[in-house]
């Protein structure tokens, strides 16, 4: 209940300056700050004046634009060569697999090349050493 009570009367306290109401007074002071403000605008822009606000306006524009172009370049540049540094990237792994499908493929190619003329070597071994028993033989036929 003490903390009802006690944050009851902080918030009434916190509340307590927005009842506050414009004094006459108060009122006075507002209209002639208004009134002020209004003589001195009266007198108003001229033409020129004007004229020279838009040249301003328009130097200022000018200048919003050729930085915004800078920044845009600058940001096309950092765009173009990271993508360039992920095109090179992407062309040396495809040149990788390249490389690892013609090792894969020739490898075993010249495995077998290797061992075929091994073969054909001892192919070639066996018939000349069948060709020099059968010669033996048909010495031995004729010498008996």
């Amino acid at each position: 209940m003490k903390t009802v009570i006690f944050f009851s009367i902080l918030f009434y306290a916190i509340a307590l300056p927005a009842l506050g109401e414009l004094t006459p007074q108060d009122l006075d002071k507002i209209r002639l700050i208004v009134n002020e403000v209004e003589k001195s605008t009266k007198g108003g822009l001229t033409s020129q004046d004007l004229d020279k606000v838009r040249l301003l306006v328009m130097e200022e524009i000018k200048k919003d634009i050729t930085a915004t172009k800078d920044e845009l370049k600058e940001h096309i540049n950092i765009r173009s060569d990271s993508i360039e540094k992920q095109v090179t990237f992407l062309s040396y792994l495809v040149y990788a697999l390249i490389a690892l499908i013609v090792g894969a493929i020739a490898i075993p190619q010249l495995i077998m090349t290797w061992r075929s003329r091994r073969e054909h070597s001892l192919e070639r071994r066996v018939e000349r050493l069948t060709e020099e028993i059968e010669a033996l033989k048909r010495q031995q036929i004729v010498k008996p």
